[in-house]
């Protein structure tokens, strides 16, 4: 079905600890150590009363009832495709890094121990993140819809050329690019693909609307930063087919005609934290510096 979201109210919130009762642990079984480390866990977990439960990441179950927090092990991608299930539940997610840059986890495998000690100490809050509703629209019917974490990306399709997108926000035509691809990000996504083509790096708390354009020809070619309520309408003109991409998925082909609708989306993701904000800013640079490694996310 296809919904019409409608604002959120956006907060921290607080974990009632004493509610947290299951969890779930869902691990990326392309790396080696997530599944001897979420055994671990598990024990550890269990050893304090709590009921606990394994499974790899496209197995992670849908029903609200699943768990009172999700535990993930793996990367940034790990979270981006749990966040799909979880965040509709409002299931929060701490996120033990075994990836590369980690910009979405909250602790260090080495820290595991101490990390949910102090979660089950109290100490620990809820972030909230704001997602966008990302719609493809053919014909003038909606046919497809997606929440995203991080971003939504109209690009074009097998073939090197670029692509005619008519953008429109809040209806009203504001450009039309000439590029490879338009990229929709929030703050959240404000450091994935948006940033690797010039965009702006925003505190990941904010809500806002990146509109940021790859490799554009004689069209504008700098970012944005819209309102987090305004809606965005890009509409394709191409030879070829093109695509559209949610959070590095591919979602589907579009033809010449085919629109994309990009909004606030009413699901919203939220994060188990013990850092304070600060901590962002103080590992910027070392999370954007590439590292090396047999890390798989």
């Amino acid at each position: 079905m296809i919904e019409t979201p409608t604002r959120p109210d956006s907060a921290s919130e607080t974990l009632d600890v004493v509610a947290l009762q299951a969890v779930g642990l869902a691990y990326n079984a392309r790396i080696e150590r997530s599944l001897p480390l979420a055994r671990a866990i598990a024990a550890w977990l269990r050893e304090r009363g709590i009921d606990v439960w394994l499974c790899t990441i496209p197995e992670y179950p849908t029903t609200e009832a699943s768990a009172d927090l999700l535990i993930t092990l793996g990367g940034d991608g790990s979270i981006l495709r749990a966040a799909q299930k979880a965040a509709p539940a409002a299931t929060p997610i701490l996120g033990i890094n075994l990836g590369r840059v980690g910009f979405l986890t909250e602790a260090p495998p080495e820290a595991w121990e101490s990390t949910l000690a102090r979660v089950l100490a109290g100490e620990a809050e809820v972030e909230v993140r704001m997602m966008l509703c990302v719609t493809q629209i053919r014909d003038g019917v909606p046919i497809a819809q997606e929440h995203a974490l991080n971003d939504a990306v109209v690009s074009r399709g097998a073939l090197a050329r670029t692509v005619r997108l008519h953008t429109y926000v809040d209806g009203a035509l504001m450009t039309r690019y000439v590029a490879d691809a338009l990229i929709l990000a929030t703050p959240t996504g404000s450091t994935a693909y948006a940033y690797a083509v010039g965009g702006p790096i925003l505190p990941p708390w904010l809500e806002n609307l990146l509109v940021v354009p790859a490799a554009p020809h004689l069209s504008m070619e700098r970012p944005l930063v819209l309102d987090a309520d305004a809606v965005v309408r890009v509409e394709l003109e191409t030879e070829i087919p093109g695509m559209l991409s949610v959070d590095g998925r591919m979602e589907g082909e579009l033809l010449n005609g085919d629109s994309v609708r990009i909004e606030r989306s009413a699901v919203q993701v939220r994060f188990l934290r013990l850092r304070s904000r600060n901590d962002f800013y103080r590992t910027l640079v070392e999370r954007l510096i590439p590292r090396n490694g047999k890390a798989q996310d």
